[in-house]
């Protein structure tokens, strides 16, 4: 009988140990992050970006009709130093320039261009928004800010236009970079903020083959980072790296979801967040899940 508990704990060891480490780091997390956490549960990504071009104030405006309850937007700085939305630092892609850095021109320059026509012709002349033209579109409604910045340096100058529109304790902050993390930690602990995160499993196997390396990767990085959320590409995703981060109280938001099936899958395991094209589509699946 003795024999066989004992090899039943040594055959379990590794499920015995990482047990011991998930719960001993849900301790330390609770106890070295006091940051809020906003739960947006339909994120337009971008706006409604499938339906708008990317990053206007029109896209913003859809996502709000459409239900979505938080619209992320990217965010640069002008080489003026004001703030404006773009997802590309480079204007080829959406606003029919060439190779043009944005964050070099001036924001007068970057306006001269035409954010919605790449998109059709019926976009034509969308300009190309502020980061408080974006924040003062959002305040008052049920849709909240989601904001990506995209280049370090910027962390003190977003933090002033979101306080200008008194929408610290309604926005999200998230970003790629670590450092602009814990900036954004250290200058408003009253911010959300959220740490994104990706990477190719190409040669590396399936999401379930690498749930324990990244449930190991995630719990270090969002300890060091002082952040209890990670917003993931969706692809890495996995049941149990679902059920392993909510386990040590990590709050795990994911990016971007426009098939309904992949949407649903993701709600089973607990996704608390799902940014999407298509806000308008999982609107309809919230309505359907809340009424069964």
């Amino acid at each position: 009988m003795i024999y066989y508990f004992e090899k039943r704990i040594w055959m379990n060891f590794p499920i015995f140990l990482l047990f011991l480490l998930f719960g001993a780091e849900r301790l330390l997390s609770e106890e070295h992050s006091t940051m809020p956490v906003l739960i947006r549960t339909n994120v337009a990504h971008r706006g409604a970006s499938f339906l708008a071009p990317e990053n206007t104030l029109m896209a913003y405006r859809i996502a709000i009709s459409a239900g979505a309850d938080g619209a992320e937007c990217d965010v640069y700085s002008s080489s003026d130093g004001v703030l404006f939305l773009s997802h590309d630092k480079i204007a080829k892609r959406t606003l029919g320039g060439g190779d043009q850095n944005l964050t070099q021109m001036t924001y007068a320059e970057i306006q001269k261009f035409d954010a919605g026509a790449w998109k059709g012709k019926q976009f034509r002349g969308e300009a190309v928004p502020k980061l408080d033209d974006y924040l003062e579109l959002l305040k008052g409604t049920n849709c909240h800010p989601v904001v990506e910045i995209k280049m370090e340096g910027i962390e003190q100058p977003v933090l002033e236009e979101i306080r200008k529109q008194d929408l610290v304790k309604a926005t999200t902050i998230i970003a790629f970079s670590e450092k602009v993390v814990k900036e954004i930690r250290r200058l408003e602990p009253d911010i959300c903020v959220a740490w994104l995160y990706s990477e190719s499993l190409q040669d590396k196997g399936t999401a379930e083959e690498n749930a324990t390396r990244l449930t190991e990767l995630f719990i270090k990085k969002c300890k060091e980072l002082d952040t209890t959320i990670l917003d993931v590409n969706h692809e890495l995703l996995s049941a149990d790296l679902v059920k392993n981060l909510q386990n040590v109280g990590i709050h795990v938001w994911c990016w971007t979801v426009n098939n309904v099936n992949r949407m649903d899958i993701l709600l089973d395991w607990g996704v608390e967040s799902i940014t999407t094209d298509r806000p308008e589509l999982l609107n309809e699946i919230l309505k359907t899940r809340k009424k069964n």
